[in-house]
């Protein structure tokens, strides 16, 4: 599987004007963007951490989502440190574009001893450079956030 093969997607944003869990479509030139090739990927699996899993069942996708909301209100430490582990690496695997993934760290956000960080690092069918995540949840309120390493 090539990178085009990633297919085309309408660009799906987290707004800091919307309220929190919704997403915004967004247009330029009157026409709403789209996103394709890794970028397409990365967008699919952040989808995919955001949604609870179960969500989209009455829509004929029961194993579409994460367990990850399942952490909110829990304190940090090593039980959640590796439910955090198995909840990811359980969504990311049902990703079908996901070939193996080759690192999944979790820990404290620096500053943060209430947020977790998931470092993750995965491959992707057809594609040679790994594609890399970072995941922050705030085990108090809730809020997850993803976005590519380097953003």
């Amino acid at each position: 599987m090539a990178q085009n093969d990633f297919l085309i997607d309408l660009y799906v944003a987290n707004s800091a004007s919307s309220a929190p869990g919704t997403i915004d479509l967004h247009a330029s030139a009157g026409d709403l963007i789209t996103v394709s090739g890794t970028e397409n990927l990365i967008q699919a699996l952040r989808l995919r951490i955001l949604t609870p899993l179960g969500e989209l069942e009455r829509l004929g996708h029961p194993d579409y989502g994460s367990r990850l909301f399942m952490l909110i209100g829990r304190l940090p430490g090593p039980e959640v440190n590796a439910l955090a582990t198995a909840y990811m690496r359980e969504a990311i695997r049902r990703e079908p574009r996901v070939a193996s993934i080759l690192r999944l760290e979790v820990g404290s956000l620096p500053g943060s001893p209430e947020s977790l960080l998931i470092e993750t690092e995965l491959l992707a069918n057809g594609l040679f450079a790994p594609v890399q995540l970072s995941t922050t949840i705030k085990l108090s309120t809730g809020h997850i956030e993803v976005k590519p390493n380097g953003v």
